[in-house]
C-alpha cells in the first residue's frame, strides 16, 4: 500500500465515524421543533356578562341563568353537587353573596346537553348600578374539548335580571363574553 492509498483509506475511516456520529443528533432534531404535542386544555373559565339598559335609579341585585355546556364540558362535583369555587361573583358584582343553591348541574343525554342552572346575587343593599362582567364560572373539559363563547348557549329564567325589590328588570340579558382555555 502507498502513502497516498494510506492517506485515503484514514480519510475514509474518519468520515464513516464522523456520520456515524452525527447521525444521533441529526435524528434528536426531529425536523424544526415540530414534533411537541399541542398541551391538552383542561378548563374552561367563562365570563359572564349582563347588558341592557337599567331604568332611571334602578339597581341589580341579582340574576338567575342557565348555561348550556357543549359536549365534553362540564362542571366539578363534589358528592353530587355543583364543587365550590366553580361559580365566583366577579365585576360589578365582586364582594356579594352567591345564594343557595348556587347552581344545580344536569347531565347531557343522548338527546340533549348538560346544562348548569346558576343564581347570583348582590349583597350591597343599594344594588349595583352596571352592567358588565358578574360572575366567573370554570368548567372542566374531557376529550380534547375547545369550547368558544359561541359555544356556549345562555337564557335567563322566568325572574331573569331582578331589581332591589325583586322585580324582573326588562330588557337586561346574561351571556358568556368569553372564554378562557388552560
Amino acid at each position: 500500500m502507498n502513502e497516498s492509498e494510506g492517506k485515503s483509506s484514514v480519510k475514509n475511516v474518519l468520515f464513516y465515524i464522523a456520520m456515524a456520529l452525527s447521525l444521533p443528533i441529526i435524528a434528536a432534531c426531529g425536523g424544526g421543533g415540530g414534533s411537541q404535542a399541542p398541551t391538552v386544555k383542561t378548563t374552561a373559565t367563562l365570563t359572564i356578562n349582563l347588558a341592557g339598559t337599567l331604568p332611571a335609579e334602578g339597581a341589580i341585585a341579582g340574576a338567575a341563568f342557565i348555561v348550556t355546556l357543549p359536549a365534553n364540558v362540564t362542571p366539578a362535583m363534589t358528592n353530587g353537587a355543583v364543587g365550590s369555587g366553580v361559580v365566583a361573583l366577579s365585576g360589578t358584582f365582586t364582594g356579594g353573596t352567591l345564594t343557595t343553591p348556587i347552581s344545580t348541574y344536569t347531565a347531557a343525554t343522548v338527546n340533549a346537553l348538560g346544562t348548569l342552572s346558576v343564581t347570583l346575587a348582590n349583597s350591597a343593599p343599594a344594588g349595583v348600578t352596571q352592567v358588565g362582567e358578574v360572575a366567573k364560572i370554570t368548567l372542566q373539559l374531557a376529550n380534547g374539548a375547545t369550547p368558544s363563547a359561541a359555544n356556549f348557549g345562555v337564557s335567563t329564567v322566568s325572574s331573569g335580571v331582578i331589581d332591589v325589590d325583586y322585580r324582573t328588570i326588562d330588557g337586561m340579558s346574561v351571556s358568556v363574553a368569553n372564554v378562557t382555555l388552560q
